[in-house]
């Protein structure tokens, strides 16, 4: 059943493109009937923490965003991190000992996705930190094919685990490396988010810890970014590059592994960027690299991954943050500019996942209607070598009320947080939740 909830979310939004399916029966039957049906069955079951238990909270939580339901997703990520507590099960050591080969490989999975799925959760609002990786006792899934792996065992060259120090050299041949790969990426993802944390704690708070364990974040980060860079240069090209979809399973398994490594991967230098104070120019930049690399994935991998996508975009927002409530040069206006161009062509690409047809255009519109201002301060005083963004366009009908309309049919509610500008008003009510503080 919440299996079922899921993929009929994903149905409708949009999230299926393969021709060969015929969805327009699916479409009658609503996802929630599902949804609900599961979580009357797992009420049942509350204190059961086998692996269908276990698999079906993280399948509702995974649904819970997609229906833009916050509380419910904390929920069954709370239940679910509540069975692993009570048996230990962050340790494999814990673990029933007559699991087959096939179970242990399926619990390993399951463990690390949940692991992603609370760190992506932290990243995106702003809650704690239930599982780390540094108590966690789990190896990863071993790096062969499904149909390699039985009750018998794995029948492969080379069936061990693969380790943090080996190579991708030779491991292009299995879909796991790029999937291991990711959690790697969510592993120093918890380590950034966690010292980007106390850094900002440290400005409030005059903590007697952090001078005791505390490294300097701002030093710490650039070596980080370098390290993370260089594993992602050292990927096979497979995992980097991501083709057209072909509606075959086992190369499309590539494809998904190669996008969902490159919005992990924009993902963590958003939060390596986050609080950085640079300037202008260099938000700009990052923000369009951001915008860029999500644009090259092809459309129909941006569809499958879904609502969970839009919150990753929300990291956009904390880049820039308040930048037009500050002084800005023509060539600031310009990269501002620019970012939100890029940005309204994604959305453009986007905009089937809730059914709407006007978020790009609003964008644009807006676009247009700062070009007009800017147009008129230059006329104004066109010697000012230096544009306050901020006051002008308070006072101009740029940000008349009638044009900040909603963006509430593409992103569900409750989904949405972040700013730009602080006050929002210059994208209307695309306000994206994306909480790193």
């Amino acid at each position: 059943m919440a299996l079922c909830a899921l993929v009929s979310g994903r149905i409708r939004d949009g999230s299926v493109t393969n021709p060969k399916w015929d969805l327009e029966p699916l479409y009658k039957i609503q996802p929630e009937l599902f949804y609900d049906e599961a979580k009357k069955q797992l009420l049942e079951l509350a204190t059961e923490s086998n692996i269908h238990i276990l698999r079906a909270h993280a399948i509702l939580a995974i649904a819970a965003i997609q229906n833009g339901k916050t509380r419910d997703m904390h929920h069954h990520l709370g239940s679910y991190h509540t069975l692993v507590a009570m048996d230990g099960l962050h340790n494999e050591a814990n673990w029933p000992r007559n699991i087959d080969v096939v179970e242990r490989e399926e619990r390993r999975r399951l463990f690390w996705s949940m692991y992603t799925l609370d760190i992506y959760t932290a990243v995106v609002w702003g809650g704690i930190i239930r599982c780390s990786e540094c108590q966690s006792y789990v190896a990863y899934p071993t790096e062969v094919d499904d149909d390699m792996i039985d009750d018998n065992g794995i029948t492969a060259q080379d069936p061990t685990p693969r380790n943090d120090s080996q190579s991708f050299a030779g491991r292009a041949e299995c879909w796991l490396s790029g999937w291991n790969f990711i959690t790697d990426l969510y592993r120093v993802l918890e380590h950034a988010l966690t010292r980007l944390r106390g850094y900002r704690r440290r400005q409030t708070t005059n903590s007697f810890l952090v001078g005791m364990f505390e490294e300097d974040f701002t030093a710490a980060k650039a070596s980080v970014r370098e390290s993370v860079f260089q594993m992602y240069l050292n990927l096979p090209d497979c995992f980097k590059e991501t083709p057209q979809m072909v509606c075959n399973v086992k190369k499309d398994r590539f494809g998904f592994q190669a996008a969902n490594i490159t919005a992990t991967f924009q993902l963590l230098r958003i939060v390596l960027f986050a609080g950085s104070g640079t300037s202008i120019e260099q938000r700009c930049q990052i923000a369009s690299e951001v915008v860029e690399a999500f644009v090259s994935i092809p459309i129909a991998y941006l569809l499958s991954i879904s609502t969970p996508l839009l919150h990753h975009l929300g990291g956009i927002g904390s880049i820039l943050g308040n930048v037009l409530e500050e002084p800005l040069s023509e060539a600031d206006y310009t990269r501002v500019r620019g970012v939100m161009l890029s940005m309204a062509l994604l959305l453009e690409n986007l905009e089937v996942i809730h059914h709407s047809t006007s978020a790009s255009e609003k964008l644009r519109s807006q676009v247009s209607r700062i070009d007009e201002y800017m147009t008129r301060q230059r006329q104004i005083a066109p010697s000012a070598a230096v544009l306050t963004a901020s006051e002008g366009m308070m006072e101009e009908s740029v940000l008349d009320s009638q044009v900040a309309q909603s963006y509430q049919e593409i992103i569900p509610d409750g989904a949405l947080d972040w700013t730009f500008p602080e006050n929002g008003e210059h994208l209307g009510d695309l306000t994206w939740n994306f909480n790193l503080n």
